[in-house]
């Protein structure tokens, strides 16, 4: 993990465009991969109709005042999910992501955070039982816990950065030759390593795939590929972004809807003022 942001390598564009052939046998999908240029302005929520994509992030240990509060928001199986965590961290990340998620739609929907209920949508992918067609996707590592909301199916994926993981082990049967080329070829290899390894596993969260479906298959290089046919969604974006500092994050979502334009921090004071301030009238989906 980096110390400080200024001596974090910054996101890198990965490769020359290339349009890969299409899969045999498949409808191809065009999935475009590519980098936001500059960092990120992570602001206090302002809650309203996405129009795109919003994406939330939560600091674990910057938020440890309000475990206990968290912890009353879920229900009952949540709070035995978190009870078999037996490491701090790992109970703490799970709980805060949990309350965050439901505070967060809730304040969407008017709702009270504690009272909704999450099931099995399409391909096992959790959905919002009070409103399906609000969906959403979280990813958590290390201190961070990421949530994107959107109004179309959306992925996202955050890593924390390890200098030492032998990351070479898994590039035989997880990438492409040009993605493992690219990675080796790299200045930095672990980070180009992180970069791809988000794209791809935002995409199969957006699209339901299963996370070894033929993850090798699943094009991360800047550009422009077919790849094959995850729904009825034609064009897909996947884009990586600044998450925090030491950690590299990707959200995916349909070409059809405007990308992220809003990064919103869930500081103490807003997760307080939303566990306190019972719910008016939804913000969407009326």
């Amino acid at each position: 993990m980096c110390p400080d942001s200024a001596s974090c390598p910054r996101p890198v564009h990965l490769g020359k465009p290339e349009l890969d052939a299409t899969p045999p046998g498949e409808l191809p999908v065009l999935l475009t991969c590519n980098t936001r240029p500059g960092a990120e302005r992570w602001q206090r929520p302002a809650f309203g109709a996405p129009t795109g994509v919003t994406i939330f992030r939560l600091h674990v240990t910057g938020s440890l005042a309000f475990v206990s509060q968290a912890a009353a928001l879920l229900q009952a199986e949540e709070q035995r999910r978190a009870q078999r965590y037996h490491r701090a961290e790992d109970y703490h990340r799970f709980v805060l992501g949990r309350a965050a998620q439901r505070l967060v739609l809730g304040a969407y929907l008017g709702l009270p955070p504690a009272g909704l209920h999450f099931e099995p949508g399409a391909a096992k992918k959790p959905r919002l039982r009070e409103a399906p067609g609000l969906h959403y996707n979280v990813s958590h590592a290390g201190d961070w816990v990421l949530l994107a909301v959107a109004k179309a199916e959306v992925g996202i994926d955050i890593e924390r950065l390890a200098p030492q993981f032998a990351f070479q082990e898994v590039l035989d049967y997880s990438f492409s030759p040009a993605e493992k080329a690219f990675i080796e070829r790299s200045l930095v290899p672990t980070h180009a390593f992180y970069q791809l390894w988000t794209r791809k596993e935002a995409f199969v969260k957006a699209t339901g795939r299963g996370i070894d479906a033929e993850f090798a298959q699943v094009p991360a290089l800047d550009g422009q590929h077919h790849v094959a046919s995850p729904g009825q969604v034609p064009r897909w974006v996947v884009s990586t972004f600044e998450a925090a500092a030491g950690y590299v994050a990707a959200v995916a979502y349909p070409a059809a809807l405007p990308g992220p334009q809003q990064f919103y921090e869930l500081g103490n004071d807003v997760l307080d003022e939303l566990y306190t301030v019972a719910p008016s009238e939804p913000y969407v989906l009326r």
